[in-house]
């Protein structure tokens, strides 16, 4: 049976993270502290002259901008932001989770924390289907115990139910 990789933690060091300008500082400390990228840019930036769709797009842009990544990425795997239980809260730690997974190694951690990531989201979708019952099987499993109940079903059901079938279930 093969065993699990036991990883450790990376060792972060603040020295080693692209230096911000303060609007992106102030972005990321909102962001850490719960604000969406689109509030986290508002309150950062000037945006008094924009439309809502720019405003967007800017911090989508200034959400994946490579030092401010590592900055995120930073402070989701040292566990720093809001305690809160939200959904986009739950989400970011599964995504610290999957960030330390890739960099310790352990691909099969990052894909289950990724997975999970998708089912919060409402991407993954598990369904179950139930496949109905013959009425007629159920009745003939039925009248094995309690013939006279089973015959009485059928009727009320308005299914065509025989002594002939009876008999057919105690044979």
């Amino acid at each position: 049976m093969p065993r699990r990789k036991i990883t450790k933690p990376i060792a972060l060091n603040v020295d080693d993270l692209p230096e911000l300008t303060a609007q992106q500082e102030e972005f990321v400390r909102l962001v850490i502290g719960g604000k969406t990228a689109t509030d986290a840019y508002r309150a950062a930036y000037s945006t008094e002259n924009m439309a809502d769709r720019t405003i967007w797009a800017q911090a989508s842009r200034l959400n994946a901008h490579p030092s401010v990544v590592a900055w995120l990425s930073a402070a989701r795997q040292a566990c720093i932001g809001t305690h809160i239980v939200t959904l986009a809260g739950h989400q970011q730690q599964l995504e610290r989770l999957r960030e330390i997974a890739v960099q310790t190694g352990n691909v099969g951690a990052a894909v289950q924390a990724e997975l999970a990531r998708g089912k919060v989201a409402g991407h993954h979708i598990e369904r179950i289907q139930e496949v109905p019952a013959d009425p007629h099987d159920t009745l003939k499993t039925l009248a094995q115990t309690a013939p006279d109940l089973a015959a009485h079903l059928a009727a009320a059901a308005g299914i065509p139910w025989t002594q002939a079938d009876e008999h057919a279930t105690k044979h």
